[in-house]
């Protein structure tokens, strides 16, 4: 059998203001586990957090393909 991709939804933003620049940390539900994500993090998969901003989060995989979250 094939192994299932992992499934990441993005469910909120959290922020921080660090001298003066706000940082932002995505919150993930990774395969029904709730995960706090910044850029650089490594998720379940091997999925690499590229980017996280304000309204979104893009995920990169193994392969180099991109993936951008948004919050709705």
């Amino acid at each position: 059998a094939v192994p299932v991709a992992p499934r990441f939804v993005l469910s909120g933003m959290a922020s921080t203001r660090m001298g003066g620049a706000v940082a932002w940390t995505a919150i993930l539900n990774d395969n029904g586990a709730m995960v706090f994500a910044k850029a650089g993090d490594t998720l379940s998969g091997g999925v690499t957090v590229a980017k996280v901003e304000e309204t979104f989060v893009v995920l990169i995989d193994g392969a180099g393909v991109e993936q951008t979250l948004r919050l709705k």
